[in-house]
């Protein structure tokens, strides 16, 4: 398994073909940060997105992504290996903390019993600004 930083140009197309199969709304690739990690073996299985803010020392992470047609073992190992690299993204950016929000257990689970991440909030909601109305719908 391997991992790297991704390159939106030509990993975007598989987190688009992620989200079609999970029926989940389509993010811009305008709107992504360029600094992320995709994590394969034979082909994509996942990835995270990292918003880096220059001003501050908290960082963003967006995602994790993932291939619905890998088995789970492998999933959970790759997504292991990509918060993994999304660390040390992190620390070489010189961040401080890295925030994320999921609602699915499976990610629970994940951050809380296996990548010791803290939960900050119980019951969130998340919400979204639009100042394009036209151009994201």
């Amino acid at each position: 398994m391997q991992a790297r930083k991704w390159k939106l140009d030509t990993d975007y197309k598989y987190l688009v073909e992620w989200w079609k199969q999970y029926d989940f709304g389509i993010v811009p690739k305008e709107c992504l940060p360029p600094d992320g990690i995709i994590v394969s073996l034979d082909k994509p299985i996942c990835a995270a997105g990292l918003h880096i803010d220059k001003g501050s020392k908290l960082g963003f992470m967006y995602g994790i992504f993932s291939n619905p047609d890998i088995n789970k073992i492998k999933l959970f190992k790759a997504m292991k290996l990509c918060v993994n690299e999304i660390y040390k993204l992190a620390k070489k950016c010189n961040l401080d903390l890295v925030y994320t929000m999921t609602g699915e257990k499976a990610l629970h689970k994940l951050y809380e019993n296996h990548l010791k991440m803290k939960l900050c909030e119980k019951n969130l909601k998340s919400y979204v600004i639009n100042l394009k109305e036209k151009k994201y719908t």
